[in-house]
């Protein structure tokens, strides 16, 4: 079934739309499966996205946002893909979800041209001697206020904490990256401790707002893990425990909408 008019969510058979109806420009939702569910909060607006639906047994949590969703996703059987509040997504983004893994991204990141999300390879790799695999898929989880840079590839079991901020062209492939921190390349490397950005735009500075944004005594965008800090192993062991897509939702809304600074962060 293909969705083109966001009214055509109302009758979707096999499958589950929860939520209020997304507003759509120049987008389609592709249901080939079934006992799928996506979930629109208010105020989502898909625009010039596809999102595909291949299999069974998936969940797709688009939360509000003031920025327009313009993504790429593929969820096949048994994925998770839940994805925060005010995003900004500048050129559509992909996500491409598979071997029943997930993907969650937190609230208030920038992620610019081109990013791509995996969370596998797509193929099987295996030892030519001993036959076994060694390229199993893993799940993705991305905190709050992380910016990813044009042509940045984050594949399965990376793990990045709230604050982050992800070189242009970086590859970030079963990698832990701290809250708060800088890295960049293709293999990752760190290039900066302790570090924080800001949403400003400083494309159009002269020399006043130069001089007048050289420094911050803001700790707005410092995360540091404490009582409220969630435990993402056992998060996606949570997960991987629900069959039911409807237990899925329900677990999203108990775990994932509590609003704590720290909820991301990784030290």
């Amino acid at each position: 079934m293909q969705i083109t008019d966001a009214n055509q969510l109302l009758d979707l058979g096999e499958n589950e739309f929860v939520g209020e109806l997304p507003k759509m420009t120049n987008s389609q939702i592709n249901f080939t499966g079934k006992n799928n569910i996506l979930v629109c909060e208010e105020g989502v607006h898909l625009w010039n996205s596809r999102i595909d639906f291949n299999l069974d047994n998936s969940v797709l949590y688009l939360s509000e946002s003031c920025y327009d969703y313009s993504v790429n996703i593929a969820l096949h059987k048994n994925n998770t893909c839940f994805i925060g509040k005010n995003n900004f997504f500048n050129g559509r983004t992909t996500f491409v979800l598979s071997e029943a893994k997930n993907i969650i991204l937190g609230d208030n990141c920038f992620i610019s041209y081109n990013v791509v999300f995996r969370t596998s390879d797509g193929h099987c790799i295996y030892h030519a001697d001993k036959k076994d695999r060694l390229n199993y898929a893993r799940s993705i989880y991305v905190g709050d206020h992380v910016w990813f840079g044009q042509n940045a590839m984050v594949f399965k079991g990376s793990k990045i904490g709230s604050g982050a901020i992800i070189g242009a062209g970086s590859v970030v492939s079963n990698r832990t990256v701290k809250s708060n921190t800088t890295e960049a390349g293709a293999p990752l490397r760190l290039i900066h401790e302790d570090t924080f950005w800001t949403p400003h735009s400083n494309h159009g500075w002269g020399e006043e707002e130069i001089e007048k944004m050289s420094k911050s005594d803001s700790d707005l965008f410092v995360y540091s893990p404490d009582e409220n800090t969630l435990d993402l192993d056992g998060l996606e062991s949570d997960l991987n425990g629900l069959e039911d897509p409807g237990d899925v939702v329900e677990y999203l809304w108990s775990t994932f909408l509590i609003a704590d600074k720290n909820r991301f962060a990784i030290r």
